[in-house]
C-alpha cells in the first residue's frame, strides 16, 4: 500500500466507461480517495469498492456549459484536488481550464492542440508532416468533388466524419453506389454542413494495433503497444474486445513522432492498421484515456497512477518499459460481438469468440470488485432500449 497522507483525493469522470473504471481501480488500490462522476446513475465505476462517492453530472456532449458548472460544484463538494477526465470531456476541461480553481490539478493538452488531434482529417496532414506513414485521404467539399472521385477510387474505401469515436461516423463502401448511399447517410444522420462533410480514406486490410502514451509537455513519459485480436464488428472494425501486448519498436517510434510534433501533454492513444505491403499506417488519435487501458495496467504500465502524479506536477523519469505478455478481454464487448456476428450469419467467427486464452485478464471484471461488471450490463441495457436497439448509440454532438 502506498502512503496517502500527502496524496490528494481525485475526481474521475465518465464513470460508466471501462477507461474510468481502470483509473478508479488503479488509484483506489493505492489507497487514494476516488470520487466518481457520470451522467448515468448506473455508471459501473460508481459501484466499485474503490469509489468514495458518486455525483450525477449532465451529459457533456449535450449540455457542455451545465456539465462544467456541475463539475465545479462536485469538485468543491468532494474536496477533490485532482481531476482526471476519462473521455472527450478532456477537450471541455482543456477549453475551460481557466474556470477551474488553481488548487484543482489536472493533466490535459491545451485547447488548440486538442482540437488538432481530435480532427481526423487534420491528423492525416500532421502525420504526413511528422514522417509517420498515413493512408491516402481525400477531403470532400462539394457534391461535384464526390462525384468526380467516385469513379477513380480503389474500393473498398473508408468514409469518416472529422470527429467521432468508437466507430461512430465511420462506414466502409464497396462500390460507387454504396459510396454515395453511405456518404449521404452520414451527412444526413449527423446533420453535417458542407464545411464538415466526411472525408474518404484508403482502406487498410491488415493487422490493427494501438500505441498508448503519456506525455509531459512534449516529452515522453511512458508508452505501450497492443494488438487488436477482435472487435465488436467483424473484420477488426469498431471498438476492440480482445487484445494482446504487442512489441514493434520501429512502428511505435513512428507513431510517437505524431505526438512529438503536437508537443502533447497527458494521455493519448493512436490507432494504426497495416496496408497491403505490411506497413502500419496511423488512422486516428484518441486524445484522451482509451477504453482498453486495463491491458496496459495488467501488463505493468500503470498509466492511471503516472497520470495522477503528472497532474500533481511530480517530475517523472522516463518509465522503464518491460510489460508482461498478456491478453485482455472486454467481456460485455465480446457479448456484443457475438450478437453482431450472429446477425450476419458468421457462425465460425462466433464460435471463435469462446476460445480460451490462458492467463487472459479482463477490462470489466475483477473477482475482488464484482459489482461494476453487473451494473455495466444494466447501464448498457438501458441505453440500448432508449436508443431503439442501437448497440453503438451516439449522443448529440458526439459526431461532427
Amino acid at each position: 500500500m502506498i502512503k496517502t497522507e500527502s496524496n490528494p483525493s481525485v475526481f474521475v469522470t465518465y464513470g460508466w466507461c471501462r477507461s474510468a473504471y481502470a483509473v478508479a481501480a488503479s488509484l483506489g488500490r493505492k489507497g487514494l480517495s476516488v470520487h466518481i462522476g457520470d451522467a448515468s446513475s448506473l455508471a459501473m465505476s460508481r459501484f466499485s469498492r474503490y469509489a468514495a462517492s458518486f455525483t450525477r453530472l449532465p451529459d457533456f456532449f449535450i449540455e457542455p456549459d451545465r456539465y462544467i458548472d456541475a463539475l465545479l460544484e462536485a469538485l468543491k463538494k468532494t474536496g477533490s484536488q485532482v481531476l482526471l477526465p476519462c473521455h472527450e470531456d478532456v477537450g471541455l476541461i482543456s477549453r475551460y481550464r481557466d474556470r477551474f480553481p488553481e488548487h484543482v490539478r489536472t493533466s490535459v493538452p491545451d485547447w488548440k492542440t486538442y482540437q488538432s488531434a481530435e480532427d481526423k482529417l487534420n491528423l492525416m496532414e500532421i502525420a504526413s508532416r511528422s514522417g509517420c506513414p498515413a493512408p491516402q485521404f481525400y477531403p470532400i467539399h462539394t457534391q461535384k468533388e464526390l462525384d468526380g472521385l467516385a469513379n477513380e477510387l480503389n474500393f473498398p474505401i473508408v468514409l469518416k466524419t472529422r470527429i467521432g469515436n468508437s466507430a461512430k461516423g465511420v462506414a466502409i463502401a464497396q462500390n460507387v453506389q454504396d459510396l454515395k448511399k453511405k456518404y449521404h447517410a452520414l451527412v444526413d444522420t449527423y446533420h453535417l454542413s458542407e464545411d464538415r462533410w466526411p472525408f474518404l480514406q484508403e482502406y487498410l486490410p491488415g493487422r490493427a494495433v494501438g500505441v498508448c502514451a503519456l506525455y509531459n509537455q512534449g516529452k515522453r513519459v511512458a508508452w505501450f503497444g497492443e494488438e487488436y485480436i477482435r472487435c465488436k464488428e467483424p473484420g477488426r472494425f469498431g471498438t476492440s474486445t480482445l487484445r494482446r501486448t504487442w512489441h514493434d519498436p520501429e512502428t511505435i517510434e513512428q507513431a510517437l513522432t505524431v505526438l512529438d510534433a503536437l508537443q502533447w501533454h497527458g494521455l493519448a492513444h493512436l490507432d494504426l492498421i497495416q496496408d497491403r505491403q505490411g506497413v502500419f499506417k496511423i488512422i486516428e488519435i484518441n486524445p484522451r484515456p482509451w477504453g482498453a487501458m486495463a491491458l496496459a495496467v495488467h501488463a505493468g504500465i500503470d498509466f492511471p497512477w503516472l497520470w495522477y502524479r503528472l497532474a500533481l506536477g511530480e517530475a517523472i523519469d522516463l518509465v522503464s518499459i518491460n510489460p508482461q505478455n498478456l491478453y485482455c478481454r472486454w467481456i460485455l464487448g465480446d457479448c456484443l460481438a457475438v450478437l453482431n456476428r450472429l446477425k450476419q450469419g458468421r457462425l465460425l467467427e462466433t464460435m471463435n469468440i469462446f476460445k480460451w486464452h490462458s492467463g487472459c485478464r479482463h477490462d470489466d471484471f475483477q473477482i475482488t470488485d464484482p459489482l461494476p461488471f453487473f451494473f455495466q450490463y444494466l447501464d448498457y441495457a438501458g441505453k440500448f432500449i432508449r436508443s431503439g436497439g442501437n448497440m453503438n448509440p451516439a449522443a448529440g454532438g458526439m459526431v461532427r
